[in-house]
């Protein structure tokens, strides 16, 4: 495959996980901001501000490159992925379930699109970084 081509995704430098965890942080320093400033914002909202942030933050240190880029650790990105992928699927499937025995049906409200991909990065990254914990075990 050609690295010119639109499948090809270029890794981060390593320096870019520092800019990661400034946004674990950086939405609760928002969201109190917002609230001292006496912004009409619904908790909602503030919920969609930090699952964004969150969101961004394990994008980015999922998209880092290790210092050490090699054929084992391109493998453990690859199941990284799919496990996410994999845990998202059932990770929403009980989110779905718990709103309906809670609110005896299902409402969309919860299901943002900041929600999902702050799900979706979070398992993907934890994927990671449990395969790499397994290897240096061995």
């Amino acid at each position: 495959m050609k690295e010119k081509s639109i499948l090809h995704v270029p890794l981060l430098s390593p320096v870019w996980k520092k800019v990661a965890f400034m946004f674990f942080p950086l939405p609760v320093i928002l969201v109190i901001g917002m609230a001292i400033a006496r912004m009409d914002i619904s908790p909602d909202e503030s919920a969609q501000v930090i699952y964004g942030c969150w969101a961004i933050g394990f994008g980015l240190l999922n998209l880092s490159r290790e210092k050490d880029e090699d054929e084992m650790i391109k493998s453990f990105r690859l199941q990284a992925f799919q496990t996410g992928s994999y845990w998202l699927i059932w990770g929403i499937a009980a989110l779905m379930l718990i709103n309906y025995l809670r609110f005896d049906r299902i409402t969309s409200e919860i299901f943002t699109a900041y929600l999902v991909l702050f799900l979706l990065n979070a398992y993907i990254y934890a994927a990671f970084q449990y395969q790499k914990f397994m290897a240096s075990k061995d």
